[in-house]
């Protein structure tokens, strides 16, 4: 008897009951697992042998058909399409992902400071969120790309001459930090308003108001108190994100300002098919599949884990 009043009065924790949610929720999990599946084809799968070099070009093999040696066919250079796609996957998937980190920090920081202090700071702040709001987000990450594309090409060339490595094996990766840098930059003033908002709600809640009665910083009630709090929000915002800033990603690789060649994303490959749609259309179709499986996987994903978060799917 005491066992079962035990059993019945013992809960889970919110983080149970929003996983328990989840997992409920078919669609979303079908997303998750296929997001699993496309990151380990991305990063996993060209670390084995039986996956061409994506910039190898075979001038004997041009457009080239779909066989057991290049499932996904040859491109206009005879390069192997499947091997290009996986690539192109991991420049897509790392640029949304560290874009998406550096805009959650710069927001996270600028919405609690500008919830928690208030008044005419508030103001201020949200003030200059809405004019950067106002001017064209295309056109900002474009001229703030291009204009720290040198100060990049600088740090490549020092961490070459200090480290040794080859510049061929840095130059691709460092090549992305200024998209990371301007999409993330720029990308944050949503995660701002949103975090505004939830902290100006959470600063008046009895807890806080103890806290800064025993005379607790304001630092530490920021970040132990508030921000905490401001988790499950966050992780949605992060899942609702990713594809937003894959798809600027490849609306710049579209237009030439992305990933420079002889390397690839998911956008320049769709602009390259677009170019040849009617000769070769499987040069669009494939990139364009895996593109937009993945952001619908991720928009599955975000939509589940906001019902799963929400307390108030919890009273359902």
């Amino acid at each position: 008897m005491n066992m079962a009043a035990q059993s019945y009065t013992q809960g889970n924790s919110l983080w149970k009951d929003a996983w328990l949610r989840l997992s409920r929720n078919r669609a979303a999990m079908a997303s998750l697992s296929f997001l699993i599946l496309m990151v380990m084809a991305c990063f996993v799968l060209p670390l084995f042998p039986c996956i061409a070099n994506p910039n190898a070009t075979d001038l004997n093999n041009i457009a080239g058909p779909c066989c057991w040696e290049h499932p996904f066919g040859t491109d206009q250079l005879g390069r192997d399409l499947l091997a290009r796609v996986l690539y192109g996957g991991r420049i897509s998937l790392l640029v949304g992902l560290v874009a998406t980190v550096v805009a959650l920090i710069i927001g996270l920081v600028y919405g609690l400071i500008s919830g928690y202090v208030g008044g005419r700071t508030d103001a201020l702040m949200m003030r200059t969120v809405d004019v950067l709001f106002a001017l064209p987000f295309i056109v900002l990450v474009i001229v703030f790309s291009l204009s720290i594309e040198e100060p990049s090409r600088q740090l490549t060339a020092s961490i070459v001459e200090l480290t040794g490595w080859r510049r061929e094996a840095v130059a691709p990766i460092l090549g992305l930090v200024p998209l990371f840098i301007a999409i993330g930059a720029l990308g944050w003033l949503t995660l701002a308003r949103i975090v505004r908002t939830q902290t100006l709600e959470i600063k008046s809640q009895e807890y806080i108001m103890a806290a800064q009665s025993l005379g607790l910083g304001h630092m530490n009630i920021l970040f132990r108190h508030i921000a905490p709090n401001l988790l499950g929000t966050v992780v949605v915002y992060t899942t609702l994100a990713v594809p937003g800033i894959m798809l600027t990603e490849s609306t710049l690789s579209f237009i030439g300002l992305g990933v420079k060649a002889p390397n690839s994303s998911w956008g320049t490959l769709i602009k390259e098919g677009a170019d040849r749609m009617e000769v070769t259309p499987e040069l669009l179709i494939f990139p364009a599949v895996f593109f937009c499986l993945t952001l619908l996987a991720l928009n599955f994903l975000g939509d589940g884990l906001r019902d799963a978060i929400d307390p108030k799917s919890a009273k359902d």
